[in-house]
């Protein structure tokens, strides 16, 4: 029984090529996202801050981005390649709304009260504030969360960067 087992996996690739080209246009519309936010910040604050590239908050969510663009290429990919949707898609969607939901509500007001309690404790000194928990600058960070129209652009340019990946690799198998 187990040499059988053995025998089918030996047969069959772990990771198929479906899998590769999601993980593909999932890490670029994140990375896209990303780089779209650093060049927005950069052009706006007339500065350029490096910072912004592995920070959150801002236009476009690039969690939006990355899970849309999941649940765009599950979808394309399963009903292109099997005419049905399987349990993945499903979880990816659910994840999808839960990370969205969260940009919008937890994250959102974290930063609102980050904001409040640097503004009551700008009299404090940098040590002072440390003591608090407030870390080693001294100030709450405030970018966390995101702004509805911030999410919308994650949701736009995931689900077309899901379609254009999609119309990339579909036939590559």
């Amino acid at each position: 029984m187990l040499l059988e087992i053995t025998n089918n996996l030996n047969n069959k690739k772990l990771i198929n090529d479906r899998v590769i080209q999601t993980i593909i246009i999932c890490l670029f519309s994140m990375i896209f996202c990303q780089v779209l936010k650093f060049i927005i910040i950069s052009i706006k604050r007339k500065e350029v801050n490096w910072n912004i590239l592995y920070s959150t908050g801002g236009f476009p969510s690039s969690h939006s981005g990355l899970c849309m663009s999941l649940v765009t290429s599950l979808l394309l990919f399963q009903l292109n390649d099997t005419g049905m949707l399987d349990w993945s898609f499903v979880v990816a969607l659910i994840f999808s709304i839960i990370v969205i939901h969260d940009a919008m509500g937890v994250r959102l007001e974290a930063s609102k009260h980050a904001k409040i309690l640097n503004n009551l404790t700008s009299d404090m000194t940098v040590e002072e504030k440390r003591t608090i928990g407030f870390g080693k600058k001294g100030f709450l960070k405030e970018m966390l969360g995101h702004k509805s129209f911030e999410v919308a652009g994650g949701v736009f340019f995931g689900v077309l960067i899901g379609i254009i990946g999609f119309l990339i690799f579909k036939n590559m198998i």
